[in-house]
């Protein structure tokens, strides 16, 4: 595999924190010994989420022991943007709190908070909001979001949220352009493993699961190109 060139940084996230991520994807990074981000919607730890497991206590000590960043996704996953409309204190207490509980379950300092939701659930306002609490603050697009170098905003950082429907030959391109072009790209990963599950919201299959056989192949691609790949923390410290 290549050596980082210095040109365009990725970062591999996961989202909800799924215990079938946990047990493949991120043990497969482990391997390779690449850092993600995993952000962890904190009353739902060692509990179910959309029908499916989270990741415990046990597992999320883990994943910071091997040098994996723990993001907050709020304390119930709820629409900040609607939640806003109706309760400013409640707002705060799903940022602040999360951190707090992630904080003292795990006896760790969470500095990066992920928007649930995609971006459509974040204003500036609440962007701010954010910065009380936190050092950045991602939102996520069903679109290809690139974030430019230097990063001038670290409270709108924007990730990609990658659907099954993504082929592998469209998510090398979108690698190829970053590091071409010195960018920023966040590849944000839900469910990954082995077998899908239903949507807890339609009666379909969940959109946002990727195998873990094409999970692999894309991480090897990456590693083949020599990208730098950070956690979402330590891209703000060195990208700002």
């Amino acid at each position: 595999m290549r050596k980082p060139t210095g040109k365009g940084v990725i970062t591999i996230a996961f989202d909800d924190a799924y215990l079938d991520t946990y047990r493949y994807a991120i043990k497969y990074l482990d391997k390779l010994k690449i850092k993600s981000t995993i952000a962890v919607p904190a009353l739902y730890v060692g509990k179910r989420f959309e029908n499916r497991p989270v990741a415990g206590v046990k597992e999320l000590k883990n994943i910071i022991k091997s040098g994996h960043e723990v993001a907050s996704h709020t304390l119930g996953h709820p629409n900040l943007f609607r939640l806003a409309a109706k309760d400013k204190k409640a707002v705060a207490t799903e940022l602040g709190g999360s951190k707090t509980k992630l904080g003292r379950l795990l006896n760790y300092r969470v500095d990066s908070f992920v928007f649930p939701y995609i971006n459509k659930n974040q204003t500036k306002s609440l962007r701010l909001k954010t910065s009380l609490y936190y050092k950045s603050a991602r939102i996520t697009s069903n679109t290809p979001s690139f974030n430019k170098i230097p990063l001038k905003d670290p409270y709108a950082v924007g990730g990609f949220a990658i659907m099954k429907k993504h082929s592998l030959p469209f998510l090398e391109k979108l690698v190829d352009y970053a590091r071409k072009e010195n960018l920023w790209l966040i590849e944000v990963f839900h469910l990954v493993g082995k077998k899908n599950t239903r949507s807890a919201h339609r009666p379909k299959p969940y959109r946002f699961f990727t195998h873990i056989d094409d999970f692999k192949k894309h991480i090897d691609y990456i590693m083949s190109k020599g990208i730098t790949v950070l956690t979402q923390k330590d891209a703000v410290k060195k990208l700002t």
